[in-house]
């Protein structure tokens, strides 16, 4: 492959695996990055999408980073939100514009759906259902994601994401309308089970989106953004259900309408997804040639490439056998998570339980809310401007850890103080927010990052199906068998948490070591992994 250069000394050249040229060489020892590959070569089901977008658009020209004499820390600090970047402000307001409202809305609708059996349980749902059915329910809905989420994992890969997204999103929707017919134990088992399997597709679909589109740091402050709607989704909950109650037709009753309307609005938003939603960046309908290449070179640095519909067996090997961060993040996952099983399901009963009535406790969630999004978008925004995930993380336990053993030592009579302790614990809970963006900044090879996050999602619908079981009916009204597991579990996390971090670094400080005196290479959207990519460093 004859490279295109200025310097009319001789030349020796690099290359890597499927003829991809990575570094031009000359006689006075300087070397400099090319970014195109040959046309006869680069197995197209190999490597990234934007590896193909990259020869179709630039086949003859050599790629220059403008800022290629910055370490990626630097640019990392130029690129927090519109600030200095290499992609103009006017590109990433338009990802913004046109990206981020969908995840925001999916997010949201996902969220609020399946918080509605919560919200229905102070509108008179329970008149249907009698000793733990309630807590079954929930159960049901965990077991059929887990039982879905290797088949969404498989569709996402190897089909365009926005359709397989959308397509889950109707098909959710029109099981949330048909919610409203229901009336017995049986009949809510089927639709909890079927809505289950089509949400399967929500969170791990928006972790896939923001990685294409982001830089690391951008990606924390966006997933930060999306995934604070779990907060707006506990607001517009308690205000639907609140509204809701006021209503007392024959026909209906008012948790059935509240079903009703949420799923048809869901129903249509999929529809809008459908048609409006792109696949990656290379057929984003709202950017011309030259903002997609910006766009694709902007997220170069990321190393963690866009998109490769091959599903490739040695990304899922590496990532359960030789990835030594999988299991302890799994377990990090699992044990923050008890708490949003608990209070996703729990959060309206044990409100009343400390005294508050129907109405009382609807409004009661709005709080919630607002405490959640705080929380996500503080947390998160820190990430995003100083790198510091580890400490960031650890330190959203503690609220949690303080409110358990206040549930644990006050009265019920104490409504008041056992309020304030139950809103501490949705600080453990928006950890996952977190889990997110670490899935998102320290997976690279496509494939291992989808099967990364199907694994968190699995992991963390495992919890959701634990924790509700354990507010046992002969506990109630203090159900202190599961205080005392969230405190333990969210205790737990503090030094999983640490370890983690301390993986991370070493790791870095190891590659730092293998690369010392090199020049780093430029990525090459090879699909390659973080492990099999040495130049690759992870964010703790």
């Amino acid at each position: 492959m004859a490279a295109v250069t200025d310097n009319a000394s001789s030349l020796s050249t690099g290359t890597k695996e499927d003829g991809v040229q990575t570094q031009v060489k000359a006689d006075n020892g300087s070397s400099s990055s090319v970014n195109y590959v040959s046309d006869s070569s680069a197995r197209d089901d190999s490597v990234d999408v934007a590896l193909l977008f990259l020869k179709e658009n630039h086949a003859k020209e050599v790629v220059v980073d403008e800022d290629e004499d910055l370490t990626t820390e630097e640019k990392r600090k130029k690129a927090i939100f519109y600030g200095q970047s290499d992609l103009p402000p006017k590109v990433l307001r338009k990802l913004d514009f046109f990206v981020l409202p969908f995840l925001c809305c999916t997010y949201l609708l996902m969220f609020l759906d399946k918080a509605l059996l919560n919200y229905a349980a102070s509108m008179g749902i329970k008149q249907h259902l009698k000793g733990d059915e309630f807590s079954n329910l929930s159960t049901i809905f965990g077991a059929s994601y887990i039982f879905m989420e290797p088949i969404v994992t498989y569709l996402i890969q190897r089909f365009p994401i926005s359709k397989v997204m959308s397509s889950f999103i109707i098909c959710w929707g029109i099981v949330l309308t048909c919610h409203s017919a229901c009336k017995t134990y049986a009949s809510l088992m089927i639709v909890r089970t079927l809505l289950g399997a089509f949400e399967s597709a929500s969170a791990v679909g928006c972790i896939a989106v923001s990685g294409m589109y982001y830089t690391k740091s951008e990606q924390s402050a966006r997933i930060g953004f999306w995934a604070a709607q779990a907060g707006t989704g506990y607001i517009v909950g308690g205000l639907i259900s609140f509204g809701f109650l006021h209503y007392h037709g024959k026909e209906f009753t008012s948790w059935q309408i509240m079903f009703l309307v949420v799923g048809l609005v869901t129903v249509a938003f999929g529809i809008v997804t459908f048609l409006y939603l792109p696949d990656n960046v290379t057929n984003a309908w709202f950017l011309n040639r030259e903002e997609k290449v910006a766009v694709v070179k902007h997220i170069r640095d990321n190393q963690t490439g866009i998109e490769n519909k091959k599903f490739k067996k040695h990304h899922v090997k590496e990532l359960v056998w030789y990835d030594k961060l999988t299991w302890p993040m799994l377990a990090i996952t699992a044990c923050s998570q008890i708490s949003t099983g608990s209070i996703g399901t729990f959060s309206v009963t044990i409100t009343q339980t400390f005294g508050f009535d129907s109405k009382e406790t609807s409004l009661l969630q709005l709080p919630i809310g607002a405490i959640t999004i705080m929380i996500i978008i503080i947390t998160t925004q820190m990430i995003s401007r100083w790198n510091y995930f580890t400490l960031v993380t650890t330190s959203m336990y503690i609220p949690a850890i303080i409110g358990c053993i206040v549930m644990l030592c006050l009265p019920l009579s104490n409504k008041v103080g056992n309020l304030l302790a139950l809103y501490l614990l949705y600080s453990g809970s928006c950890v996952i927010t977190n889990i997110y963006i670490w899935n998102s900044c320290n997976t690279s090879g496509y494939c291992k990052r989808i099967v990364r996050n199907a694994l968190t999602m699995i992991v963390y619908n495992v919890a959701c199906i634990v924790a509700p079981q354990m507010f046992r009916a002969y506990s109630a009204p203090r159900y202190i068998p599961a205080k005392i597991t969230l405190l333990v579990t969210q205790c737990v996390c503090v030094p999983l948490q640490l370890y983690v971090g301390y993986l991370s670094r070493k790791e870095n400080m190891k590659r730092d070591k293998e690369q010392e005196g090199q020049a780093p290479e430029k990525y090459q959207f090879l699909d390659l992994t973080d492990i099999e990519n040495r130049s690759f460093r992870y964010v703790y």
